[in-house]
């Protein structure tokens, strides 16, 4: 029972308890009783209020405090094209499941700061590379010199609004990357 009807249904009760026992209550009563009435009708508008924001600060923290985490590396070693996402298919983890193992991009799923950490080895081919956002943005590239076998690495912190997109992408020309420990691409939410 909604509680502005309970104070109504009080209200009435309370006249026809005093009229059942003979008791006819005076003016003064009935003001005093209309008076508390109305302050209690403006309480209980400010305590719905009050719930309501509660209710969306609650939601708001809920969302914020979703664990986002991923690790994955390359199972097997990668010839790549240019312009190709790198696709990191053997996860470690994934929390939040923010991390697509089948495209290899990364999709935020709430706005906030965000660290993405790249390590890439390849073998024998000089290598680009980038760490894209939504395609388009480059948030840092990548150079492996040619020769034998050589690595390189990118720690990138970005802010990202909720459903942007990071992927690790192969640039200029076609390329290949070693498999396992020595290709691994990683990120989480800071804040």
């Amino acid at each position: 029972m909604p509680l502005q009807f309970s104070l109504v249904y009080f209200l009435v009760v309370l006249l026809s308890v005093n009229f059942a026992h003979g008791i006819k209550p005076a003016n003064v009563e009935i003001e005093q009783l209309k008076v508390l009435y109305q302050s209690m009708s403006a309480k209980l508008q400010n305590v719905e209020y009050e719930n309501q924001r509660l209710n969306s600060e609650v939601t708001r923290l809920q969302t914020r405090s979703t664990t986002v985490a991923f690790t994955a590396r390359l199972s097997n070693d990668t010839e790549l094209a240019a312009i190709e996402t790198v696709v990191f298919d053997n996860i470690l983890l994934n929390s939040g499941n923010a991390y697509n193992e089948r495209n290899g991009q990364f999709t935020a799923p709430v706005a906030g700061t965000y660290q993405f950490a790249v390590s890439l080895t390849n073998f024998g081919k000089e290598s680009h590379f980038a760490v894209q956002k939504n395609g388009n943005d480059a948030l840092s590239r990548l150079y492996i010199k040619s020769g034998l076998t050589y690595s390189t690495s990118s720690v990138v912190v970005a802010h990202l609004d909720a459903g942007d997109i990071v992927h690790v992408q192969s640039q200029y020309f076609p390329t290949n990357l070693r498999q396992g420990k020595y290709s691994v691409f990683s990120g989480f939410l800071i804040k």
